[in-house]
């Protein structure tokens, strides 16, 4: 197996491609002239530097307070949050049933279920674009009880959901912080949280990328807390907290699809762990309970929603095979053009009858693609910036052009969340200004990993592997900023580091 020396190599190779990679994409996009420095962006920034600064400074003050002024405290903070997002929501309310986007044939389909109605206007859709279904469940299953008991299927329930989604995700983000640094660690993430303009403008938008955020959030803080509290926890223990947590990726992964990539950034982690070699040898029997664990966890809750889907009379798949859209098909629309959604490619791969002539006409463009770009270096790096601006430029995560998809009415927050608001610039301004504050802590962290001042394992290590593979996987897939969403809780965590992580401590980064 790979030594400790080997093993701290390979961590710092990974946090230099890390860091390498994401700065030279913000490096392009600057040298394209898309970042756009203003005058009111570069003030943001630097308050926002000072009041870091500042907070770095005081939250050691959170360690003196008594257990009970503590939780009463943060639990004031996470009151003040959620009353916020709840505020949010009501103001920014959409009637998502009549959005021009995937977001109809989620909520209408939902509600319309709910209702009785079977099958639903969209039940269609859903043999060709299957990978929304669970966010169309999961509002069903809202719904149906709120129809019988009230007779209403308005947009607020959804909208409540959805709220309860980001609050949770939030909280998921302290829990993690809390491990890695105590009180600091989650007051910084609160305070971050707090600042973090998307957990506010998705309120109304209703969708996969919202509910997706706890779960990956979620999934995090469990590893991190399995990992924290492994030797202390009885073989029992370990393994019913490795199937919950198998659990909980898969759900993930229904959610969206790009949580998929929790499953080898835990097995990178874990493979570049100091010890983790050695201590494989001694207790290798449990080790592969344990993991088969995790796997059955999470093929239970897959295999067992699939069954559902297919099976509880909901939804007409007879349809099917004839209009189902394959998997690829993201990718080859990912290899061409500038990399985003384009019409052109639906039409394409609509044109084939079956799914395997598509899957086969899907192939044949990808191939062709992949020679066209291979045969030109220039068309294949013009491309990958260009993905990876769409993807990562936005600290927003386009939320303010989600607002206006269906506005129920238009009120004042409109004017400043909405892309088309009177104050949408001061917005932005604000929200990439606290962005481009969380990746100068990531790449603070990145190069104390790469100088190796830090010999602690944990958490933010797993961060940047997580983002190093999202990378990974939208350089193929479709090009989206709503994308990386869920991950967010990677960036905020590293946020948190800037703020709580003492300097003299030997945790956080490897």
């Amino acid at each position: 197996m790979t030594g400790p020396n080997v093993q701290a190599g390979l961590r710092r190779t990974v946090w230099l491609l890390f860091l390498a990679a994401f700065a030279c994409i913000f490096l392009v996009i600057g040298l394209r002239g898309h970042l756009n420095l203003s005058v009111r962006r570069l003030a943001f920034c630097a308050l926002l530097a000072a009041g870091a600064f500042g907070l770095r400074r005081f939250l050691p003050l959170v360690n003196r307070l008594s257990p009970g002024r503590w939780r009463a405290v943060f639990g004031g903070g996470l009151v003040l949050l959620l009353a916020l997002q709840l505020g949010s929501g009501f103001l920014l309310l959409q009637d998502l049933t009549t959005s021009p986007f995937d977001t109809e044939a989620v909520l209408r389909t939902a509600t319309e279920l709910a209702q009785g109605i079977v099958p639903a206007s969209y039940n269609d859709y859903f043999s060709s674009v299957d990978s929304n279904v669970l966010c169309m469940f999961v509002l069903y299953w809202m719904y149906r009880p709120v129809y019988l008991l009230t007779g209403a299927t308005g947009p607020a329930w959804a909208m409540g959901l959805n709220v309860l989604c980001l609050f949770l995700a939030a909280v998921c983000v302290c829990g993690a912080a809390g491990l890695l640094w105590g009180r600091r660690g989650k007051a910084a993430a609160l305070v971050l949280c707090l600042v973090f303009l998307p957990y506010y403008i998705f309120t109304a938008f209703v969708y996969t990328d919202t509910m997706a955020a706890p779960l990956v959030a979620g999934s995090l803080w469990a590893f991190l807390a399995l990992e924290a509290r492994w030797s202390r926890l009885s073989q029992k223990a370990r393994l019913l907290g490795c199937a919950g947590l198998g659990i909980l990726v898969g759900a993930a992964f229904l959610m969206k699809g790009n949580a998929l990539l929790l499953y080898p950034a835990f097995a990178v982690y874990l493979a570049l762990r100091p010890g983790f070699w050695a201590g494989l040898r001694r207790i290798w029997r449990s080790a592969v309970a344990t993991l088969l664990l995790f796997y059955l966890g999470s093929a239970a809750v897959i295999f067992s929603f699939n069954a559902y889907k297919w099976n509880c009379g909901l939804l007409d798949f007879s349809l099917y095979d004839s209009m189902h859209t394959p998997t690829t098909h993201w990718i080859m629309m990912g290899l061409e053009n500038d990399g985003a959604f384009n019409s052109e490619s639906f039409t394409y791969t609509g044109r084939y009858p079956t799914i395997e002539e598509k899957k086969a006409a899907i192939r044949a463009r990808i191939r062709t693609n992949l020679e066209h770009l291979f045969s030109s270096p220039q068309s294949l790096a013009w491309l990958f910036f260009t993905k990876a601006e769409t993807d990562w430029s936005d600290g927003l995560y386009t939320a303010p052009q989600m607002v206006n998809l269906a506005p129920v009415h238009r009120t004042w927050l409109h004017e400043w969340f909405s892309v088309d608001g009177t104050h949408a610039d001061l917005t932005a301004d604000f929200g990439q200004a606290v962005y481009w504050l969380l990746w100068a802590a990531g790449f603070a962290v990145a190069a104390r990993g790469i100088l190796n001042r830090r010999t602690g394992d944990h958490g933010l290590f797993f961060c940047a592997i997580c983002l190093l593979g999202n990378l990974a996987f939208l350089t193929l897939w479709e090009a989206n900023a709503r994308y990386p969403f869920c991950y967010s809780c990677c960036l905020l965590l590293f946020g948190a580091a800037l703020l709580a992580a003492p300097r003299g401590e030997d945790r956080g980064t490897s």
